[in-house]
């Protein structure tokens, strides 16, 4: 018997056939899934941060994130106008827009479609300004007065929307409440003195790069052995020298190398991340470089404003262009997150990021919610980075590829469901 089981199987010429065709499927596999993997993901969040699909699936995600906010027992509103009288009294705006932009999101749908309703009624403004205006009918008399008095402080002639502070002034030239200085443009262009201002005002640039003259004279004091912060230094020098570029690559160095500093003065930055950002300067401005630099210039006899600007000049000669390239834009990021938000949403953002990526999961989610993505990250702090979805664009190609992947997996499976027949067919019988 046992012979004859023997014969049967040695004529049989399709077993190692289908051997040589199921190993091979089984590479083919993985290989054609890596492929997939790679066309559906080369437009990701690193490089492709304005895609619409990006931000359609991250819209969606941050809508679903907001409507689980509050809890569903007729008691929405009432949460909703909590949090932003609690955001009034920690002065926290940006999170605050963001609520009044998530209305519709964290109310029933009864007050949810009176809203937009309302929204629809708005004659002016941008969708989420109309929005803003909308949802600030909704807030208590107490707190919709409340909020009206932060966003419209008493009218003063301003000669510039730039906020400048020196290396002299404290840090909490940065605190929220220095977004909220300047008043909607619109209604100054139309003499318009009505007492309930936009929402959604426009903010100052926040400045703390001071001039020349005061970089000069903190670098002498670097040189002396006093503690100052290298880093910062060779930032302000790089923003400064941005600052002469009219540019608008160059102004939104010059705005993100604010922000930088005012976050890397309040101790604002993870550990990881700004060893990252000073990696960048380190790469860009090295540090004994600018050292030989600062010395050099302060040679001369000359006037201190005209050593600040040779120091410039020569800081533009020591600096690597491709390194600065590179700087400048992570630099765009951060001025667009400030130009979506605030400059201090901005830096509430940039306080949960610890690598390059998520900065650009932020500046994705940004994108998607505006302001409401300051709300959100007050809420759930780091996990709002998660909401960032890469969207896949599904090509014919794509399709066809997926397709293929499937039809593997079936002639897979079959190949082993024949081999395991045909080894019960000709299993040798008991003795």
């Amino acid at each position: 018997m046992a012979s004859r089981w023997r014969q049967r199987e040695a004529g049989r010429p399709s077993s190692w056939r289908q051997s040589l065709l199921f190993n091979s499927l089984l590479l083919l596999l993985p290989i054609m899934a890596a492929r997939i993997v790679a066309g559906a993901y080369t437009s990701d969040i690193a490089t492709d941060p304005m895609g619409l699909e990006a931000r359609t699936e991250t819209r969606i995600e941050i809508e679903e994130t907001f409507r689980r906010l509050s809890p569903a027992n007729g008691t929405e509103r009432s949460h909703w106008a909590n949090r932003i009288e609690q955001t009034l009294q920690e002065r926290d705006f940006s999170a605050a827009r963001g609520y009044l932009l998530a209305a519709p999101l964290m109310m029933d749908r009864r007050d949810a479609l009176a809203v937009l309703a309302a929204a629809e009624a708005e004659e002016s403004g941008s969708e989420d300004q109309r929005l803003a205006r909308a949802a600030l009918l909704f807030l208590p008399d107490n707190v919709r007065a409340s909020y009206q008095r932060a966003i419209a402080p008493p009218r003063v002639e301003m000669a510039s929307a730039t906020v400048e502070a020196s290396e002299a002034d404290p840090v909490e030239t940065v605190d929220a409440s220095d977004d909220e200085t300047a008043t909607d443009p619109t209604d100054s262009e139309q003499g318009n003195t009505s007492s309930a201002p936009d929402p959604l005002v426009d903010k100052k640039r926040l400045f703390l790069l001071g001039d020349a003259a005061d970089l000069t004279r903190q670098g002498q004091k670097w040189l002396a052995g006093e503690k100052v912060d290298s880093v910062s230094l060779r930032l302000r020098a790089l923003g400064l020298l941005m600052q002469r570029d009219d540019s608008d690559e160059a102004q939104s160095f010059v705005e993100a190398a604010s922000l930088l500093r005012a976050a890397r003065r309040a101790d604002r930055l993870n550990d990881r991340f700004s060893r990252y950002i000073a990696g960048r300067i380190d790469a860009t401005l090295p540090e004994e470089a600018f050292r030989a630099t600062l010395a050099s210039s302060l040679e001369p006899v000359m006037t201190t404003d005209q050593r600040g600007e040779l120091l410039l000049d020569k800081v533009a000669q020591t600096a690597d262009p491709e390194a600065l390239e590179r700087l400048t834009r992570d630099m765009q990021i951060i001025a667009r997150l400030a130009a979506l938000t605030s400059s201090a949403g901005a830096l509430q953002l940039l306080e949960l990021a610890s690598t390059p990526e998520d900065m650009r999961r932020a500046l994705l989610v940004t994108e998607a919610g505006g302001e409401r993505s300051i709300a959100l990250a007050r809420e759930i702090g780091p996990e709002v980075l998660e909401l960032a979805q890469i969207g896949v664009k599904w090509t014919r190609g794509l399709v066809l590829q997926a397709m293929a992947l499937v039809a593997l997996g079936m002639a897979l499976l079959w190949t082993a469901m024949s081999a395991f027949t045909q080894a019960e067919t000709i299993r040798p019988p008991r003795r």
